[in-house]
């Protein structure tokens, strides 16, 4: 008797787990008939570790939770506010009503040429029995495809793998659609920052101006904000405005491009790294960590010819090169041209002259 006791617990234990796992894997839906408004949702994004996002066409992303931070590519990082985002509207998605009967074979079609497949990965059990889980691995715990926005651009069509109708989903309270957070292009997530250095942690900075190269300077750590400057000759500057040249290392806090360059040839690029190049940039930290960003021209011809179509004097200052953007390669690799603004890099520009009090020797 006692026997057939401790086989029943095992047996009702096991029903238990199965129906916890079927309930697992079937996310919060309450029936395939009805599904409930969160069942898109992950609520516990903290234990995402992988997300896919995939095209029909054969382009895909995948973002990596690793002990410093989210990367794309397994080993370029990602941008942290793009994450943040996409992880917000993984948590908060929400069905707003199954589409009508009457539109579903229209909005299938749709979707059948122009949906994004979405995968979420978690550290998961198979089941819990009593609040204690079994089996715990990495496994996809929600798979959707998010179809094009709404007419009213408010929302977007999309479909719950487990549930074969069509839904319209969005957030709640926000104004809308959500397509732009789920990007399969790797390159859009990658994270823009050139330098990220507080001025504490600088050990020295090289800066080299090809284009006029008694601008060149360095500059030299000996303080816990106190700097020496030095001449391309490595003659020491006495006298400098301090103020200027703290205020310029600075801003390599913050520092970075604007766009990654995908669509250039590699005639042009090869064009550019040859023949443009006007300023490197070497920045090491007190860790002995190197940033190097080699600038470059960008050509715009149509800037000089307008200036000579609509009479502008020639003050030495036309050029056929772009005044607002410029090209950059970061630490050397060639492979990734990116492009950044002038604007945002002006201290990092100026000439060795813009930091001295008076003429120097």
């Amino acid at each position: 008797m006692k026997k057939r006791r401790i086989i029943l617990a095992v047996c009702v234990a096991a029903l238990l787990g199965l129906a916890a796992s079927i309930m697992f894997e079937n996310g919060v839906l309450s029936s395939k008939r009805n599904p409930k408004a969160s069942a898109f949702a992950v609520k516990d994004t903290a234990n995402i570790t992988k997300v896919f996002i995939a095209d029909l066409h054969g382009e895909k992303s995948l973002l990596e939770r690793k002990n410093r931070g989210w990367y794309v590519d397994g080993n370029i990082p990602a941008m942290p506010k793009k994450v943040e985002e996409l992880l917000s509207t993984i948590h908060n998605i929400s069905i707003q009503q199954i589409v009508a009967k009457s539109a579903q074979s229209n909005i299938n079609k749709m979707m059948s040429v122009n949906a994004i497949k979405v995968e979420i990965y978690q550290i998961a059990p198979k089941f819990t029995v009593f609040g204690i889980p079994f089996f715990k691995k990495e496994r996809n715990v929600k798979t959707y495809y998010m179809g094009p926005s709404t007419m009213d651009n408010m929302s977007n069509y999309a479909v719950l793998a487990g549930f074969d109708e069509p839904c319209i989903v969005h957030i709640p309270g926000f104004r809308g659609y959500l397509t732009p957070v789920y990007s399969f292009r790797p390159h859009e997530w990658y994270n823009c920052d050139i330098f990220s250095t507080k001025i504490t942690r600088i050990k020295s900075l090289m800066v080299q101006d090809f284009e006029h190269p008694e601008e060149s300077y360095y500059v030299e750590k000996t303080g816990a904000r106190f700097f020496n400057l030095y001449n391309i000759s490595n003659q020491q500057i006495a006298d400098y405005d301090t103020v200027k040249l703290l205020d310029m290392l600075s801003e390599y806090r913050d520092k970075n491009y604007e766009v990654l360059i995908m669509d250039i040839s590699k005639e042009a690029k090869d064009s550019i790294l040859r023949f443009n190049h006007f300023k490197t940039i070497e920045l090491t930290d007190v860790d002995g960590k190197k940033t190097t960003l080699d600038m470059f021209r960008k050509m715009e011809p149509e800037l000089y010819y307008l200036d000579a179509i609509v009479g502008n004097q020639d003050n030495g200052e036309n050029d056929p090169y772009n005044r607002d953007k410029f090209y950059a390669v970061m630490n050397g690799d060639t492979s990734k041209l990116l492009q950044c603004q002038y604007f945002h890099f002006d201290r990092q520009n100026q000439p060795l002259s813009y930091f001295l009090n008076k003429e120097q020797p």
